[in-house]
């Protein structure tokens, strides 16, 4: 990856101070994790160290991540490994290294938009259930999405169904937008704060299918025209 870092190092360098997104996609730390772009030095990318319930998240040599950069029109994304964490600094850094190009992604994908689409889900399983964790029942259960993008969607649920959703668990969505009905395959990586008797839960797809991506596309361009008036 010289070539390839040197050849990057300019954008990455008009990065510094931007919002990043790690993701990691298995294994006991699967999920998504803020940080920003604080340094790039000596072939490697300085990330502000991702953090875990208050903690710093833990992070073995050659783990693999995806990094996803905020820019000011698109999001810049490459498949990264951590080299090193430095913690006993200012701002605690995580060195990574690239393994794949830095590429753009348009930001279209992350537009997200409001939207009250009932939908049921049911739960799949987890890689590895938490401590004194009780998994939810396997039946149907209602949801509200409330917003939606390309990359991941909103959902509230009722306060008696919370015992269906279990943080970092798979499932399975079946979701009708207009007359046509598909299913999605996904994870929880949020819970958010409840509000009025409900609790809003934050979703990111595991993939989604090019015929459920042509959908979505249509529903979110509709939704930001009729925001236009």
């Amino acid at each position: 990856m010289g070539s390839d870092f040197e050849e990057a190092r300019k954008q990455l360098d008009s990065l510094i101070g931007s919002k990043v997104e790690l993701v990691i996609t298995s294994g006991l730390y699967k999920g998504n994790y803020s940080s920003s772009l604080e340094e790039i030095e000596s072939g490697l990318v300085g990330v502000s160290h991702p953090m875990l319930k208050g903690a710093f998240l833990p992070t073995l040599r050659n783990m693999e991540l995806l990094m996803k950069i905020e820019g000011s029109s698109c999001v810049y994304q490459a498949t990264v490994v951590a080299a090193r964490s430095v913690l006993n600094i200012a701002v605690p850094l995580l060195w990574l290294k690239l393994v794949s190009p830095l590429e753009k992604v348009q930001r279209r994908m992350f537009v997200r938009v409001p939207s009250a689409i009932k939908a049921n889900a049911f739960f799949l399983g987890v890689e590895e259930l938490p401590e004194d964790a009780v998994l939810p029942p396997k039946e149907w259960f209602l949801v509200r999405i409330t917003d939606i993008s390309l990359g991941g969607i909103g959902i509230s649920i009722k306060e008696n169904l919370v015992p269906y959703c279990l943080e970092s668990g798979r499932y399975l969505l079946s979701i009708k937008i207009g007359n046509t009905s598909f299913f999605i395959v996904g994870k929880i990586v949020k819970t958010l704060a409840k509000r009025e008797g409900s609790i809003e839960i934050g979703f990111a797809y595991e993939s989604l299918p090019v015929s459920a991506e042509k959908i979505m596309v249509g529903y979110i361009r509709q939704q930001e025209l009729a925001a236009r008036g």
